[in-house]
């Protein structure tokens, strides 16, 4: 069962700010079920042994992923919440020439959020389509303005109940917030945003961007290893970097023109990467609280996932931690799910179908080895979870082809005693094997 602690703070302490609940207040505490294979970072915690061993058996693992990633009671068996994909529609075309390599949409996300660009993104830039990365720390986002895929999103929506509101908010990490603040005066009128201040003293800077999106910006109190100083307990931030356009270390067949427009000039992206995912969850009044708990239960269960219930005065929270745990008990990065009482829920789900998921989805790594995500693969093939979105290449329904594709997805987040969906999601689940892992550069 999930640890369910209730926050006395009030709403107004909070600011209604989901990342300061759980930032001073959150407890995690990991639960074995015992209903499913074990993972092989979750055995070396009963180990004397400093060894990895192989998920189900006493073997040594060999494998040099483990060498890449640390493991133990300070850290989640989800290792890093890596990116989120949205769609954009015409992303490429915020000018009158169409020409992406001066689009005010791009700029927003490099030039006021302090993202770099990808090095993968040249080529969509120049031809101005396709999916554009940008970076910050070990995060990204994922800019697909692929219009076939939104028009039938919106063909869908139409035809549909669904009032489709933004069902989800990003919070980011900056070591400082004044740099933002200067951007944002200058930030044209591809954003809102506002200011507040925090109980201690902080600030948070709500932004609101050209597709009603939410990104909630704040100077967070960074683990004191980030720089990577404690060789013992690193974070996982200190190890993943994504790689970036530099005008300072230009890589060879940059085109000159991509490297003055987005080409970062200090070692690191102002935007230290994302702090947090928060999806709302609409519920009745009659399910309030049991939701969001069961949702809670099914990451404990599938990937042995570090999981609180909080309460801040407005609504019920799922948390779920991922890679290092501080003393605190504060996870590096967390899923958050909240709930939102209203009379139809139906109304406010997110548009969904098998052909087309959400149009949007988050991707993990998990574990610190390819025998942990062989683990994960298991546990959602054996529970019936696995999905192929056919807007993509991959096509995983077995822990073969996972273990092939290094990669699966589902998007069904489900009550584990009942099989009821409980909330739409999709989710691509990674092994740290992958080539794209951040923790290769």
């Amino acid at each position: 069962m999930v640890y369910r602690l209730l926050l006395l703070a009030s709403a107004s302490v909070l600011i209604g700010w989901t990342a300061e609940a759980f930032s001073s207040n959150q407890v995690v505490q990991h639960h074995d079920g015992g209903r499913r294979r074990r993972w092989s970072c979750i055995m070396q915690r009963s180990s004397s042994s400093s060894s990895s061993l192989h998920a189900e058996t006493n073997t040594v693992s060999t494998s040099t992923s483990s060498k890449i990633i640390p493991s133990g009671e300070n850290y989640s068996t989800l290792t890093l919440l890596e990116h989120i994909h949205l769609l954009n529609t015409n992303v490429h075309k915020q000018c009158n020439d169409n020409d992406s390599s001066k689009s005010e949409m791009i700029d927003f996300f490099i030039h006021t959020l302090g993202f770099g660009m990808d090095p993968k993104s040249v080529d969509s830039l120049l031809s101005s389509k396709g999916v554009v990365f940008v970076n910050a720390g070990p995060s990204q986002l994922h800019l697909n303005d692929n219009a076939e895929y939104c028009q039938k999103l919106n063909d869908l929506l139409s035809s549909s109940s669904v009032t489709n509101k933004n069902t989800f908010e990003i919070g980011l990490r900056y070591s400082s917030l004044e740099e933002l603040k200067k951007n944002l005066a200058n930030g044209g009128e591809l954003c809102s945003y506002d200011v507040a201040s925090l109980a201690d003293g902080r600030e948070i800077i709500r932004i609101t961007d050209a597709y009603d999106r939410i990104f909630v910006a704040r100077e967070v109190l960074i683990h004191s290893n980030d720089d990577g100083s404690n060789q013992d307990e690193p974070t996982i931030s200190s190890i993943c970097q994504q790689k970036v356009i530099s005008k300072n270390n230009v890589i060879d067949n940059t085109p000159a023109e991509i490297v003055e427009r987005y080409g970062i000039q200090t070692k690191q992206t102002s935007c230290r990467g994302m702090d947090y995912i928060e999806f709302f969850v609409y519920v009745t009044n009659e399910d309030a609280g049991k939701t969001v708990e069961k949702i809670a239960l099914f990451y404990d269960f599938f990937f042995d996932a570090p999981t609180s219930l909080v309460n801040d005065g407005r609504s019920d929270i799922a948390i779920i931690g991922f890679g290092k745990i501080d003393d605190n008990g504060r996870a590096e990065q967390s899923l958050l799910f909240r709930e939102v009482v209203v009379d139809d829920p139906q109304q406010f789900q997110a548009v969904d179908s098998d052909d087309l998921g959400t149009g949007h989805h988050i991707a993990i790594y998990v574990g610190n080895c390819d025998e942990d995500f062989e683990v994960a693969a298991s546990n959602c093939v054996d529970g019936g979870l696995l999905w192929v979105n056919p807007q993509f290449e991959d096509r995983v329904l077995d822990v073969d082809s996972a273990m092939e594709c290094k990669q699966f997805r589902f998007k069904n987040i489900v009550d584990i005693e009942t099989g009821e969906t409980l909330y739409v999601l999709e989710h691509e689940i990674r092994s740290i094997s992958h080539p794209l892992f951040p923790g290769r550069n």
